[in-house]
């Protein structure tokens, strides 16, 4: 069974909604006499935190997929989709369920955690009394 590596996501692009979030905490405070500074900042502050929000939740996810998209073609799977995973179990992430073709045939298959940013490929569905991360 093969093992790829996956890429952790950088949180870099974060940084312009922390600046947003400076620059407002600087305007509300500096700006207690001055009424429209003072409103600025506050926008600049809560529009930064909730623009984190979104982009910690969609970049990161979209980063994962892409990811996880590339290792599967790199070894020979087509269209991969993927559906079901388990979610984070104790901590760490379970196996990742996905769809896909390889030799002009439809293959089920996992992506299980291994630690690290390392995944083992599983094809098939998983047998009775088997878990995501315990093979």
């Amino acid at each position: 069974m093969p093992e790829i590596v996956l890429e952790p996501w950088s949180p870099w692009p974060l940084v312009f909604p922390a600046l947003a979030v400076i620059v407002g905490a600087v305007l509300a405070i500096a700006g207690r006499g001055r009424r429209g500074a003072r409103e600025i900042g506050y926008v600049l502050v809560v529009g930064g935190a909730l623009t984190a929000f979104g982009l910690l939740g969609f970049l990161s996810g979209t980063w994962d997929q892409g990811q996880r998209t590339d290792a599967l073609v790199e070894l020979g799977y087509e269209h991969p989709t993927f559906s079901e995973g388990e979610g984070i179990v104790g901590g760490s992430p379970g196996a990742i369920h996905f769809e896909a073709e390889r030799d002009g045939s439809k293959v089920v298959g996992r992506l299980v955690p291994l630690g690290d940013s390392r995944w083992r490929v599983v094809e098939g569905e998983p047998g009775e009394g088997e878990r995501g991360g315990e093979e």
